[in-house]
């Protein structure tokens, strides 16, 4: 029996963009939403977000994409910053053998004390979402529809798509993945070519076609979505 997010890929990849991508940012609104509406005020959700600092800072800025959500937000941060005053009350010592006006506090304890201790509890949502996707795109690849699927689409992003190489065990799947990749990312690379054409002074008549966005798009395709990929989640995963 196929994994639900079977099908939930195969609607995705029909879909514009990096259909992992796609679906993460689909994932992290709902982690939000659910934080929101039934876990503002669990313990341990609480303990998590103190030990986070917060969520990272894609995240922490997606909350206020939530209307209605200020009193929510106030709540979390409180908490952190409850957390932090009393970290770093703690970890303040008083260098020995220093006679005030003279004696400093320890600085690398306190900085120390302010360093998060857990991940940001969305990142760490989407981590295993992610690593869902791309192993069930990596078990039915070999099967017609899951092919069928990518070969129209517009493909993976260059993060997703190296996370799927790593994920294929089949060489011969890693040859029709790449093969298929390829022709996607020339497609796209002779859009950008076209604009850039259309886009030279001695071109500018000419009306603009499906490429008018291709740079966009060819963004996306490099670098992953911007909600996805955040600052703490830009680094490759083995």
């Amino acid at each position: 029996m196929k994994p639900l997010n079977y099908h939930d890929l195969l609607d995705a990849f029909a879909e514009t963009g990096c259909p992992v991508c796609r679906l993460l940012k689909a994932d992290g609104d709902r982690f939000l939403d659910l934080l929101f509406h039934e876990n503002i005020m669990d313990v341990g959700v609480q303990q998590s977000v103190r030990a986070a600092r917060l969520l990272c800072s894609t995240h922490a800025w997606q909350m206020i994409t939530f209307r209605g959500r200020a009193q929510d937000i106030a709540v979390l941060c409180e908490a952190v910053l409850d957390e932090l005053i009393a970290r770093v009350d703690t970890s303040t010592q008083i260098v020995p053998g220093l006679r005030l006006p003279f004696a400093q506090p320890r600085s690398n304890g306190a900085a120390d004390a302010l360093e998060p201790t857990q991940p940001c509890m969305c990142c760490a949502h989407i981590d295993r979402m992610e690593k869902n996707y791309i192993q069930t795109i990596a078990t039915y690849f070999g099967e017609p529809d899951m092919q069928e699927a990518y070969r129209v689409s517009e493909g993976l992003c260059l993060p997703h798509f190296r996370l799927l190489l790593r994920a294929l065990r089949d060489p011969m799947l890693v040859k029709t993945a790449i093969e298929v990749q390829i022709h996607l990312w020339q497609l796209l690379k002779d859009e950008l070519t076209l604009f850039l054409h259309r886009t030279s002074p001695n071109n500018v008549d000419e009306p603009f076609g499906a490429e008018a966005d291709s740079w966009r798009r060819a963004i996306m395709q490099l670098a992953g979505d911007e909600v996805v990929f955040g600052l703490r989640r830009g680094e490759d995963k083995s």
